[in-house]
This record gives structure tokens, sequence and C-alpha cells, in this order.
């Protein structure tokens, strides 16, 4: 292997099981995404959870507007702290950071679109939005992706862009 390359993937895009029954499963997903981390030989870092790690398994969906307490918030941005000391870990061991792949519609970890009551609406989840602010903090930037569980393929197209790059 020439090149060190890892990605950071949020929890349930390789543990479908948190996953909310009304969320739906995809296990087409995780074998879509494994397929091109192997094929690129790039290391996965699992993020963790912020909901069920605060919460326990979801058992049904959950909005933006209903996770966005001062407790909830402040969680994630202490999950984001350690999110973003990992990705310097591997900076400074020579990795190439391809990224971090959030879930679209999510309201921890959504890059563009959040699901918020029973409509989506543009937005970032909770998570995200803490780890943007923890890394404009330290003044650089990692590609942050949105993995559309609703249409895997163009995710899958934008992700191995972005591997070709790194």
């Amino acid at each position: 292997m020439d090149k060190k390359r890892v990605v950071f993937v949020s929890h349930c895009l390789l543990n479908q099981m948190v996953r909310s029954a009304e969320s739906g499963r995809y296990p087409l997903v995780t074998k879509e995404l494994f397929e091109v981390f192997i094929e690129n030989e790039i290391g996965i870092v699992q993020l963790p959870c912020p909901l069920m790690e605060a919460n326990g398994f979801a058992k049904n969906k959950t909005s933006k507007d209903s996770l966005d307490t001062k407790k909830y918030r402040s969680y994630c941005q202490r999950l984001s702290e350690d999110m973003l000391k990992q990705i310097e870990a591997y900076l400074k061991q020579n990795y190439s950071v391809i990224g971090v792949l959030g879930v679209e519609f999510s309201a921890s970890c959504g890059v563009h679109q959040i699901e918020n009551g029973r409509k989506n609406a543009p937005g970032k989840g909770i998570l995200l939005e803490e780890l943007e602010k923890q890394m404009q903090k330290k003044n650089f930037q990692v590609p942050i992706i949105g993995i559309n569980l609703n249409n895997i393929y163009s995710s899958i197209e934008k992700l191995q862009s972005l591997v070709k790059f790194y």
C-alpha cells in the first residue's frame, strides 16, 4: 500500500441496527461503501452515534428540534472535540483523511439535509455542526460528505470522486 488513507464514517452506515425501525434499514449501503473502501485500500474509522450513546437505541425517528437541547448539544460538542483529535492524530501520522461521511436526513449527522418533524429541510445535524465549529477553531477543513440512503449510487459517485483526489 503506497498511500495511507482513512475515512471517518457515521456509526449507522456501518451498523444499521442502531437506526430506528421507522428510519428503515439499508443493508446494501454497507456493502457498497465497503467495496469502495476495499478497492481503494482505505481504512475505516467508525464514528460514535451520539443519539445511541446519549439515549440508547433509537425507537422512533428524532427531529433536530427535539434533540437540540443544551445538554445534547454540549454532548455533541464533546464528541466532536474527540473526533477532531482522532482526525488530527491520523494527519500527524501522514495519513490522508478522505473525509467524514454523514447521513442525510439525520438530526445528528445530516450534512446538507435534515428531517425536522415530518418534513425534510436544508441544514446540518447537530454533531456535524459541532464538528465544523471545532474545525473552524483550528482553521482546517476535512471534506464532509452526506450519504443519502435513498440515493446510494449518487452518494457513492461523490465518494469515488473524492477518493480519486486523495
